[in-house]
């Protein structure tokens, strides 16, 4: 890349403001040296040849993956961050940059702190290089190559084994615990959940010694007694069951999600890169899709409020000024909605993350003039209807090349409990609409 084309390439990334959580992004050359950052102007001329982030891509010719680092302090931010890169590689498959972006380590350690596990649990997600990423262990949050991981689980995985239940010691405390594990398919990642074993006994030594002073009063009482616990235990182990299975299931997909959103649009604009004749409006285009997608997994690891009114206003908050800043002219028309009775915040989640994805294509792929978002309740069909319409260009929706995000439209409408239809009529030429109709039968 000409020193033109880095001067530019670095002015493009100096003028994006990432969500809170995020640095970066940055772009090495193939020599490991910085050549542009969003995070200082003017960029300095560090070299990072002996960071994992580069040595990982230039060790390994002719491979393109995401790698994601254990926690380490940034050389230009001075954070301690998870960094995730890719490698820019020309026809041949040699080394000819990397892109790197830094997800910092306290908004990532604040994920496991809203697990709300007790003084006596433990959750870790470890790297297959046996590095712990984050862990929390009785209430403290702990990482990096100088915590130990339990030794039964890591060498399971290593094996081969994609999840399981265990017991056994960690070689940090010698404490006994027992807990499941589950390892990721496509990073190389596992999850760990436990407890002190003995404090799983504990809660049930209570019950017992009551058992046997209720045997001196009253043998039926004992009976009785002995049917009550035995069905406590089995509803004590299905709660604990769900509470591993939820937090394992949602660590999972927040890895999933990273590698398979993130992951395949770094590697479509390295590729893009790569060519010989670089459009800077294209890459500027492509980098706010990227960062379009931050936002997404940023939202879905936190829940909203149950009111779709104030998840419309986080909307129009979210992508308005974006849309605005492109020269479309965005009219929002939503009346006040009731509550629906039974829609939970997960739901209006996914109403929330529907209607952002409706707004990027406008913002990204429609080259429309006008858009607009209407919201209304109809009391005698017993609904509200959400609308997003644009006088773009269109596009056929049967085309299934148009990429996945009209799947995950479907399948984020799908999930809402009190029941959804998604419509999405275009053509190409005659813009796209994009409609939402919700149950809303009345309050009881």
């Amino acid at each position: 890349m000409s020193e033109t084309h880095e001067t530019e390439l670095h002015r493009l990334l100096t003028r994006y403001a990432l969500q809170p959580s995020m640095i970066g992004p940055a772009v090495l050359d193939r020599g490991g040296t910085l050549i542009a950052s969003a995070l200082v102007d003017p960029v300095p001329k560090i070299s990072l040849t002996d960071r994992n982030i580069f040595r990982s891509h230039a060790d390994t010719p002719g491979e393109s993956k995401l790698y994601i680092s254990s926690p380490i302090r940034g050389v230009v931010s001075n954070e301690w961050a998870i960094q995730f890169s890719r490698p820019l590689r020309d026809k041949s498959g040699a080394l000819y940059g990397v892109v790197l972006l830094s997800y910092r380590l306290p908004h990532f350690i604040r994920l496991y702190e809203k697990l709300k596990l007790s003084d006596r649990g433990l959750a870790s997600l470890t790297g297959k290089d046996g590095i712990i990423r984050v862990r929390s262990l009785n209430g403290e949050i702990s990482y990096g190559s100088s915590v130990l991981q339990i030794p039964v689980v890591y060498d399971r995985v290593i094996a081969g084994e994609k999840k399981g239940s265990f017991y056994g010691s960690g070689a940090f405390d010698g404490v006994t615990r027992i807990g499941t594990f589950v390892a990721s398919k496509t990073t190389p990642f596992y999850v760990t959940v436990a407890y002190d074993s003995d404090y799983l006994r504990a809660q049930y030594l209570g019950s017992f010694y009551l058992l046997g002073l209720c045997w001196f009063v009253l043998t039926a009482a004992m009976v009785a007694a002995a049917v009550f616990i035995h069905r406590l235990e089995k509803l004590g182990q299905q709660a604990q069951l769900e509470i591993v299975n939820s937090a394992v299931a949602e660590r999972q997909k927040i890895s999933a999600d990273m590698h398979d959103s993130i992951g395949a649009s770094l590697a479509a604009l390295l590729a893009y890169v790569t060519t010989e004749n670089v459009n800077l409006a294209d890459v500027k285009r492509r980098i706010g899709e990227i960062l379009m997608e931050l936002r997404f997994l940023v939202d879905s690891a936190e829940a909203d409020d149950d009111d779709i009114n104030l998840s419309l206003s986080n909307v129009r908050h979210r992508m308005g000024r974006s849309i605005e800043l492109a020269g479309i002219d965005l009219r929002w028309q939503a009346g006040d909605l009731p509550r629906i009775s039974g829609l939970t915040a997960r739901d209006v989640l996914a109403i929330k993350l529907i209607l952002m994805e409706a707004l990027s294509n406008v913002l990204h792929h429609s080259k429309a003039r006008t858009a607009t978002v209407t919201a209304s309740h109809d009391q005698q069909a017993q609904a509200i209807f959400i609308s997003v319409n644009d006088d773009g260009c269109g596009f056929d929706p049967a085309d299934t090349s148009a990429g996945r995000g009209l799947s995950n439209m479907r399948k984020r409408t799908a999930s809402i409990s009190t029941g959804a239809e998604i419509f999405i009529e275009s053509s190409p030429g005659r813009g796209t609409t994009v409609r939402i109709e919700l149950k809303a039968p009345p309050l009881g």
